[in-house]
């Protein structure tokens, strides 16, 4: 699949992925002491809901858009949904920001952000939203980034993986790429996001990173409908490797709420597995 994020901002996706960011977020910053997040693909930052990508098919509203107003938000999507109206000061939600800029708004001044992304026009856009004494861009290849830029400076921290999916082996290349970079920071916290295709292939995926054995790890999927190998995304999976204190419970209390709000049929559902 070719998964370009300007046309799905703000999905059940989005929701997922973001929901767990934060809240590994707000983990690390219950030290004092500095962390650095790698974000290797980091997309153009900021989305524009109402431009012509996202309005070509406005996934948002029946993902982001089912959890505005309710009256009975669990606390960690009323923490997102504060997130995204600090990029919306006017109190009208229509940008959505990405991973980086979701990190650089989080970030205390001893923290860093390092953001890799390869397309020259989300590079771009990417330098324009982005931006701050502690947060570092860089235009090249994500993979190569983790090699070059593992571990941080402040030796402890997240790495954050968000492919496109443009090419057909980019669950394998990922996965491979996780376990290399566990043998240089092998303490770090890892967020790994995958569209929920296919079962099987995710199991195998999480095989290839879990026969190094010891780390910790975590996995959730979240369907909105039966998954299918083709056709439209309706479901994704996140992967952690040394998920924070508090994770597994909060996920396993909120996704069933979440998917239940946002479901396109009855196929829809969640799971939360693990090695604590």
């Amino acid at each position: 699949m070719n998964y370009r994020h300007a046309f799905h901002a703000g999905n059940h996706a989005d929701v997922l992925k973001h929901v767990a960011l934060l809240y590994c977020l707000d983990a690390l910053k219950r030290k004092e002491t500095p962390f650095g997040v790698l974000d290797t693909h980091a997309g153009r930052g900021l989305y524009d809901l109402f431009g012509d990508e996202a309005m070509r098919s406005p996934e948002w509203r029946q993902g982001l858009g089912k959890l505005i107003d309710c009256a009975d938000t669990p606390p960690p999507v009323a923490r997102y949904l504060d997130a995204l109206k600090a990029r919306n000061l006017d109190g009208v939600l229509r940008y959505y920001p990405g991973s980086p800029a979701l990190v650089a708004d989080t970030l205390r001044e001893q923290d860093t952000l390092t953001a890799c992304e390869l397309h020259p026009e989300e590079f771009s856009e990417l330098r324009r939203h982005v931006h701050g004494p502690n947060v570092r861009l860089h235009e090249r290849d994500a993979y190569e980034g983790m090699r070059a830029l593992l571990p941080p400076a402040e030796r402890r921290g997240l790495v954050l993986i968000d492919p496109p999916y443009e090419e057909p082996d980019e669950l394998t290349t990922s996965a491979r790429a996780i376990a290399a970079a566990l043998q240089r920071f092998g303490h770090g916290m890892y967020l790994w996001w995958r569209p929920l295709k296919s079962r099987s292939a995710l199991d195998a995926a999480d095989a290839e990173i879990r026969h190094g054995g010891g780390a910790k790890w975590l996995r959730a999927d979240l369907w909105v409908g039966a998954p299918a190998p083709e056709g439209r995304l309706m479901g994704s999976s996140i992967f952690l490797i040394n998920p924070p204190y508090g994770l597994r419970a909060m996920l396993d209390e909120t996704l069933p709420a979440l998917a239940r709000r946002m479901k396109h049929d009855d196929g829809f559902g969640a799971s939360v597995s693990g090695r604590d």
